[in-house]
């Protein structure tokens, strides 16, 4: 079967994709011969063998390997030009903080949640670790919800400010440039206070499905060395690089040429691929989509974290009678009252009764109010371990 030479280069994109084989690889494997042989027992044999023609069969090897790469390679069709267009204002992308937020959550816990890994990113976290080590925080939150960014050798130097120098954080893996690999470099260290040391003080690690890029290769570094938990859901298993290649039929070849490769977990183990799995976290917290969105990108701009991490009661309301004694500078105090009669002597109706003991949880929302829970559920988890970990620490 004669392969055209437009046919035969996306069949090498492909493969190249894969990371298993390249160009000089695909005439030598045996099992293209064996697709040809069996492509070949087909049209000879087939019931319908008429409908096994170049095109039903050149779709169908296109779509067997799109759907063996999965996310590694996409095929984007050819837009469909509108009749009804009109013209938009181009602006341009207003440049952000790599750090989008810093904090000191109450009791001592460092805060920083980065938007991009930049080359900027190390040095803006520096100077949020030299105040936090004037604080003597005991413990750190790196939040990388929704964090991205493609500059892996600064995702390497944030890494670093974790960790002692020379180990080994990732290989960034090409199939133009071979393999480079990343260590922790030789990066000041701020301990300037007892206890606060970022190479030894708890870390936690927040990311979500949004987590990608450097900042994916960011976590899974510091999680392969054993340096931080990771909390939240599953990253996103984002490629480190692609390339579109368009196509003669207008189409374009998205294809991945890079990926991250973490150093083995345990001694002897194999090396973990970020592409196209991601990480999985140790501790998993569920948190519906639109509330985290919320809460990390468009919090409150009046609202600390500390603040925001306390729960909330939302009081009953009061009756008319406790209004008046409250307007007139009197105190409001349910133990005042005799029982069966309201403030101003009033015969109060005795409560519905329900078959059987009402629920302690029940009784005490009815007299303290309803509480309504901490939106931002990973956070808390976070902020709750690392407690934790203060108080197991205090007893030793």
């Amino acid at each position: 079967m004669k392969i055209s030479a437009a046919r035969l280069n996306v069949v090498m994109l492909l493969a190249m994709a894969g990371g298993a084989v390249f160009c000089r690889a695909v005439a030598a494997d045996s099992s293209l011969r064996d697709t040809s042989e069996i492509i070949s027992a087909l049209k000879s044999n087939y019931v319908d063998r008429d409908k096994l023609n170049d095109k039903l069969l050149n779709e169908a090897t296109v779509k067997g390997i799109l759907d063996a790469l999965g996310h590694g390679v996409a095929l984007i069709p050819l837009a469909t030009p509108s009749t009804n267009v009109t013209a938009t204002a181009v602006t341009q992308p207003q440049p952000t903080s790599s750090v989008a937020r810093a904090e000191i959550i109450d009791p001592n816990i460092g805060y920083v949640r980065l938007a991009d890994v930049q080359d900027e990113t190390a040095a803006a976290l520096d100077a949020q670790l030299k105040r936090f080590a004037d604080a003597k925080v005991t413990g750190y939150v790196l939040d990388l919800r929704y964090a991205d960014g493609t500059n892996f050798a600064a995702a390497a130097a944030v890494a670093s400010r974790f960790l002692a120098d020379g180990q080994t954080l990732f290989t960034l893996k090409s199939s133009e440039k071979g393999a480079q690999v990343f260590r922790a470099g030789s990066e000041p260290k701020t301990n300037s206070a007892v206890g606060t040391d970022p190479t030894s003080a708890p870390l936690m690690l927040l990311v979500n499905s949004r987590t990608q890029g450097a900042a994916e290769a960011l976590a899974g570094a510091l999680r392969a060395q054993d340096r931080g938990i990771i909390i939240g859901s599953g990253t996103a298993g984002s490629a480190a690089a692609w390339q579109d290649v368009k196509l003669t039929d207008g189409r374009t070849l998205r294809v991945a040429t890079a990926k991250i490769v973490l150093p083995p977990l345990t001694e002897g183990g194999q090396p973990t691929d970020l592409f196209p799995g991601g990480i999985a976290p140790d501790v998993a917290v569920k948190i519906d989509a639109k509330v985290e969105h919320e809460v990390v990108l468009a919090p409150s701009t009046n609202e600390t974290l500390t603040a925001s991490l306390q729960p909330r009661v939302k009081k009953k309301d009061l009756t008319e009678a406790q209004l008046v004694k409250a307007f007139h500078g009197q105190a409001v105090d349910e133990e005042d009252l005799s029982p069966g009669r309201d403030h101003d002597g009033q015969i109060r109706p005795a409560p519905a009764k329900t078959n059987g003991d009402e629920p302690a949880a029940d009784r005490e929302r009815e007299e303290e109010g309803e509480i309504q829970n901490v939106k931002d559920v990973v956070l808390q988890r976070a902020v709750d371990i690392l407690k934790g970990i203060r108080a197991l620490l205090s007893w030793q």
